[in-house]
Parts: C-alpha cells; structure tokens; sequence
C-alpha cells in the first residue's frame, strides 16, 4: 500500500498529481479501478469519480489540490469577469451620486437655505 499524508483530523491528501499519475494507469489499462482500489486502500466509487473528471472532454484542471473540470473552471472566471464589471458601474453611479450630492449641498448653501 502506498504511503499518504494526512491531515491532522486524520484525512488522507490526494494531490493532483497523485490522482493523475493513478487514474492514467486505469486509463492505459494497466489496472482496473477494483485493483487500484485494493492496492491504493481508497474506495472504488472515489476513483471512479477521478477518472470521470479526467476523462471529460474539455480537461481537468487543479485548483486547490482538487480536480475540477476545465468547463467549470471557465464558467467561475466569466462570471468574476461580469461581476468585476458590475462592480465598476456601481463604483462610477456612486461617485457621480456624491458629485450630485456635494453640488446640490453647496447650491443650498448659497442659496441659504438651513441644514436640517
């Protein structure tokens, strides 16, 4: 069995490169996913679900120590994009509100009408 660091709760780490070294040994038909999973001790559904996310179309990236697919990846970083935009609209309505505000107090006070 091959030795895998743990979190301090005890939890095994998979890194990326962990999951793609094995599952590529899967893919290339060197061992079943039974027999990688008696000779890793992790459970079958748990490989299977790596060897899903490689084997999609677009690709798997790594954020974070975990596989994610490409797609979703592109679809976190379109709506960042949009909110980043969002954001910079509110940012100039808010500017050109003080703007407003700052004329209108300074009329009021030329034209000498109390603070309230």
């Amino acid at each position: 069995m091959v030795r895998i660091a743990r979190k301090s709760d005890g939890r095994r780490i998979f890194t990326a490169e962990f999951k793609r070294e094995h599952i590529g040994r899967v893919l290339r038909g060197e061992l079943t996913l039974a027999e990688l999973s008696r000779k890793l001790g992790i459970a079958r559904g748990l490989l299977q679900r790596w060897k899903r996310l490689m084997s999609r179309g677009a690709g798997v990236a790594v954020a974070r120590s975990t596989m994610v697919p490409v797609t979703v990846l592109q679809a976190a970083e379109d709506h960042i994009r949009e909110l980043q935009r969002l954001v910079g609209r509110q940012t100039v309505e808010l500017e050109n509100l003080r703007a407003a505000l700052a004329l209108t107090r300074r009329d009021r006070r030329l034209a000498g009408v109390p603070r309230r």
